[in-house]
């Protein structure tokens, strides 16, 4: 079940070249209400990590703040506040100002860069797109949950598949129509489907035509393409693929802590696991591949449990009882935690999310050894740890 909704991970693309200066001194001047005091932070996103520009600190209520530097070229780069949530930019030379609420980010106010005001209606347009088609494809799996008959079932399982395509073609046109490079590999980024990306070759590589000064958009054309050439493009081995790439926490990695409540509102530490081998499992009750890898997961718990081994399941759902419902039927007997926010949900952020499920094996001092371990991957992985 992929999610389109207000996130860039870590292994976004740059982008450069648009009608505004893209090189030379930028400022940023904030203004919002119900900012959380504490440090604002400006990053790039790069190919590979994140890098920090600029940052300040929010000392008093009226939640005004100014980020300064040098930018070498359009790019993607993001405002991250401290209580996890964040705001994407196409930045470019110049004065830009931003204005909002800090509890509702989606009703941001952008002046003076063009690139950023089309990126974040952009992921306004995606975000209300995908609420409406995640509810529709919670119905059509309630429906194959009551055993409705195939008659009534495959067509409506037709239609919201034909949705689903209508949708992501729309990253394509995005990326297409749009004169800002950065935008145009923001949109082309969040596709997950490697056939998609390859059927719409003629587009990606008309990003290199359109902007052929550009370094990055080369260098995103240039992966897809030695990808293409290996046939690896968008898979995800035993050790995390092209899936790992896609999230913040990568193989070697700690995992980052974080605290959540289970079902009986106990708060629960992901460094409480420490000592054993965990498989963090990132779901939702109302994500169909989620429900459907379930049993893989319960067969691995199964079987390993004894062995210094544990799940650790956290939910993006948005109800208790749909989520302990699931937690019941699907037989799932280890440690759940969830803030019932949905793509919201703190997480999401802390670890790059934009799909689920996710995955990642940690060892018992919480480093990541593999991540996005589906079925047989996941049981042959755990006997190669737990020998």
């Amino acid at each position: 079940m992929k999610k389109y909704l207000l996130w860039m991970s870590v292994a976004a693309f740059l982008a450069g070249c648009t009608g505004q200066t893209e090189k030379g001194e930028f400022k940023i001047e904030g203004h919002f209400t119900n900012l959380p005091l504490g440090p604002v932070v400006l990053e790039e996103l790069t190919l590979d990590n994140l890098k920090v520009v600029d940052s300040t600190s929010v000392k008093d209520a009226s939640g005004k703040f100014t980020l300064k530097g040098m930018v070498p070229e359009q790019g993607l780069y993001r405002i991250r506040f401290d209580n996890g949530k964040f705001i994407l930019l196409s930045l470019d030379a110049g004065d830009m100002k931003l204005e909002g609420d800090a509890n509702n980010l989606e009703g941001l106010k952008v002046s003076g860069s063009e690139a950023t005001s089309e990126l974040q209606q952009f992921l306004q347009d995606i975000s209300k797109q995908s609420i409406a088609l995640t509810e529709e494809m919670r119905r059509v799996d309630s429906l194959h949950g009551a055993k409705v008959p195939d008659s009534v079932f495959q067509p409506q399982l037709a239609a919201i598949q034909k949705k689903e395509k209508d949708f992501e073609q729309g990253f394509f046109n995005m990326a297409e129509k749009t004169k800002n490079p950065a935008n145009a590999v923001f949109a082309i980024s969040q596709v997950r489907n490697p056939e998609e990306i390859i059927s719409h070759k003629q587009i990606i590589t008309g990003l290199t035509t359109r902007f052929p000064k550009n370094t990055l958009v080369k260098s995103m054309t240039d992966k897809i393409a030695e990808l293409e050439k290996n046939n690896q493009l968008g898979s995800a081995d035993a050790a995390g693929g092209d899936d790992e790439e896609a999230t913040a926490v990568k193989v070697g990695m700690e995992a980052p802590d974080f605290t959540l409540p289970d079902p009986n509102g106990k708060m629960i530490s992901l460094k409480s696991m420490r000592g054993k081998y965990v498989l963090l499992d990132f779901w939702a009750s109302w994500c169909g591949p989620c429900r459907e890898e379930n049993p893989n997961v319960v067969k691995a718990f199964q079987q390993f449990k004894g062995k210094n081994f544990t799940v650790f399941g956290v939910s993006l759902d948005k109800t208790k009882d749909q989520w302990v419902a699931a937690i019941i039927k699907d037989g799932l007997t280890w440690n759940h935690v969830s803030d019932l926010k949905f793509w919201d949900s703190s997480v999401v952020p802390l670890y790059g999310i934009n799909a689920i499920p996710t995955n990642f094996l940690l060892d018992p001092q919480g480093k990541v050894i593999a991540s996005n371990l589906r079925g047989d991957q996941l049981i042959a992985k755990l006997k190669e740890v737990l020998k």
